[in-house]
């Protein structure tokens, strides 16, 4: 009993945070954390099949920054980059690669320009000029943290000065938003007008990927207007954590406290095509989100850690939808086959 007190004293006082929107819109690679990380990402998809995914991650000097910027065209195939797009500039840049804040808190534009590659490894030029409109303010998922549930995870391990350092992985900020993305991409000689739902992310602190284990992250717009994320992680060190949201058509939301856990969605196949999640929220309602996979987008972080971003199609309640279905591993620990 005492070790789970200190444990949520300990919760409660790196938790009681309060940040600005102009402070959670800035770059943030604090070189005093374990890990020190600034990720961000962008995803688009539409009815027809299409898809975009742009990430960039600022970590530099102590490790190399990532970057994510692929493209899928319905009967035209994968396309993406391979190398990185130039060095880091001084804001959300990596060379030819920009994100430029129009509006705070709301609205991004997306700029590239450069080579990208298909699956065959042929070039091609691209150009693409992107905007992100947010529907809803930003939602900081500290919101939906539930601050029990983190402190019996941690009252539950054994306590040595590696697991504390480890810990430090655990207090990100993160937010996310949903909304539209819309533009062109020009691939080659051919424009394509792009109209998609959108969700972004932002989080900041210490990321250690070869301490994941495993996880889910499930985003998206149901064609009725509620919004949602779950995510859902399980540690190296630790047990497995919960956190998201759901935003209704007017703008109220309801947290998420709990759902199904990895192991169940995954029992039958370890990267499932198709599968269902049950949701608890805060406010103790239960909601069932259907999920398929139509393609991915795979990555590999830290030589270690293997994500899979699916193509996604959902069902909110019965309700049609469509976002972004993310399944990582460990994979010292997961053969994933396909």
């Amino acid at each position: 009993m005492l070790k789970k007190a200190f444990a949520r004293k300990m919760v409660r006082h790196t938790k009681n945070r309060r940040l600005s929107l102009e402070y959670l819109e800035k770059k943030h690679v604090n070189q005093d954390y374990p890990y020190p990380n600034d990720s961000s990402f962008f995803y688009g998809g539409d009815t027809v099949g299409n898809a975009f995914i742009t990430r960039m991650a600022f970590r530099e000097p102590k490790r190399p920054n990532e970057f994510w910027f692929d493209i899928f065209l319905k009967g035209y195939g994968y396309f993406g980059l391979s190398t990185s797009p130039g060095p880091e500039g001084s804001g959300f840049q990596q060379g030819s690669l920009q994100w430029k804040p129009i509006e705070q808190g709301k609205i991004w534009q997306i700029l590239f320009e450069g080579t990208l590659m298909d699956r065959e490894g042929k070039a091609h030029y691209c150009k693409t000029n992107l905007i992100f409109a947010g529907q809803h303010p930003v939602y900081d998922f500290e919101q939906s943290s539930d601050h029990k549930a983190i402190a019996d995870a941690i009252a539950a391990e054994k306590w040595t000065r590696e697991f504390f350092h480890q810990l430090k992985d655990t207090h990100q900020v993160h937010y996310e938003q949903t909304g539209s993305l819309k533009g062109s991409i020009v691939l080659d000689e051919t424009t394509f007008p792009i109209s998609m739902i959108g969700l972004r992310d932002h989080s900041f602190g210490s990321r250690n990927w070869c301490s994941w284990d495993r996880h889910f992250w499930m985003s998206g717009i149901s064609s009725s207007g509620i919004s949602w994320t779950v995510t859902t992680i399980k540690w190296q060190f630790l047990g497995r954590l919960t956190a998201g949201y759901i935003t209704l058509q007017d703008g109220t939301i309801d947290a998420i406290v709990d759902c199904t856990d990895p192991e169940t969605v995954s029992s039958e196949k370890l990267l499932p095509d198709h599968g269902h999640v049950e949701i608890k929220t805060r406010n103790g309602k239960i909601h069932r989100l259907e999920f398929w996979r139509h393609g991915e987008f795979p990555y590999l972080h830290d030589n270690k850690y293997m994500m899979r971003e699916g193509i996604g199609a959902y069902k909110f309640d019965g309700v049609d939808g469509l976002g972004m279905v993310e399944f990582g591993f460990h994979k010292d620990k997961y053969h994933v086959d396909q």
